[in-house]
């Protein structure tokens, strides 16, 4: 027993000692900003195939030869693994959390007289993320971008299911906040949470009031930080263009008026007021010593407290 607690306590100075690795623990004077990007007439209704939705009658008379066109057969279970497992939160020395936020924002371009998910007019095409701070040499540098896109490759889903997708368009990670070791090889573990946030009245006047409409995941294992490593390059090539796990609804526009050309005020729905919210969680790979440490530490503490005080009594004897 003396032998585990002298190695264990000796392993509990060796880590206290370590010295942290030059891309970690960036945070002086950090700063974490957001921007939406926007692009007119994000889809592109011309490049569209008519769609024509059968009746019942249509479908139990085969004989009347009813043209299903896009429809036929593209009724594909879009269902993915729902359950993530997030980076464990408890250890708190090697993780590090900061966030984005962006509110006010419009979702389309233009007022709607059709309904509170008309598409028409949808301007949302991704966002970039980029957290900064002053480094050693007390110059501005950049620890992470990220840049994430609509995923336009299915446009319809967002006119038939009011449903919208991400996908990574580029991701560069060269400094974290988390503290990591010489000896963990420089690589980090990386969660974003994407939420998107609406408020918005009906037609019957009701208020619902900061609703999410849906998230997205972004989970990294074991993400390089230093540019030389030969895995850097490809690990971050590999992400582009990569679908983020989840999906939102787009934005219901909150219902109206606007004065028209008679100067009478007329029905209509909004622009879309949403916000983006996002998380950002980094940890370091622990040593399976530091991982058995941290998970009886507890004990360990009481032993050496006990012993401690076994030694005091000892040498208070006359």
């Amino acid at each position: 027993m003396k032998t585990i607690l002298i190695s264990v306590f000796g392993s509990i100075l060796f880590l206290v000692s370590c010295k942290a690795t030059q891309f970690s623990y960036a945070v002086k004077k950090e700063s974490a900003k957001m921007k939406v990007v926007e692009k007119e007439n994000v889809i592109n209704y011309a490049a569209l195939q008519p769609q024509q939705i059968p009746s019942f009658a249509d479908r139990a008379d085969n004989s009347r030869g009813v043209i299903l066109g896009p429809l036929m057969g593209g009724a594909v279970s879009l269902a993915t693994d729902g359950i993530k497992m997030l980076i464990a939160k408890d250890r708190k020395k090697y993780t590090a959390n900061y966030s984005f936020a962006l509110t006010d924002l419009v979702f389309y371009d233009q007022l709607s007289t059709e309904s509170p998910f008309d598409p028409a007019g949808m301007q949302f095409n991704g966002f970039t993320l980029v957290r900064t701070f002053i480094n050693k040499k007390g110059v501005l540098d950049t620890a992470l971008y990220a840049q994430f896109a609509l995923d336009t490759a299915r446009p319809s889903e967002i006119i038939n299911n009011s449903v919208f997708r991400l996908r990574v368009k580029e991701i560069d990670l060269d400094y974290t906040k988390a503290k990591i070791t010489k000896a963990q090889k420089n690589a980090i573990n990386l969660d974003i949470e994407i939420a998107f946030n609406t408020s918005y009245v009906n037609e019957n006047g009701q208020l619902f009031d900061n609703i999410n409409l849906g998230k997205f995941y972004l989970l990294l294992r074991d993400a390089p930080l230093d540019r030389n490593d030969p895995k850097y390059k490809p690990y971050y090539e590999n992400l582009k263009n990569k679908p983020v796990d989840g999906r939102s609804f787009i934005v219901p526009r909150s219902f109206g008026y606007y004065l028209a050309a008679n100067n009478l005020p007329e029905r209509c729905y909004s622009q879309g007021a949403y916000s983006i919210n996002v998380k950002v969680t980094e940890t370091s790979k622990d040593k399976f010593i530091t991982k058995i440490i941290m998970d009886n530490s507890n004990q360990i503490m009481d032993a050496i407290e006990s012993k401690a005080k076994g030694a005091l009594k000892t040498k208070s004897k006359p």
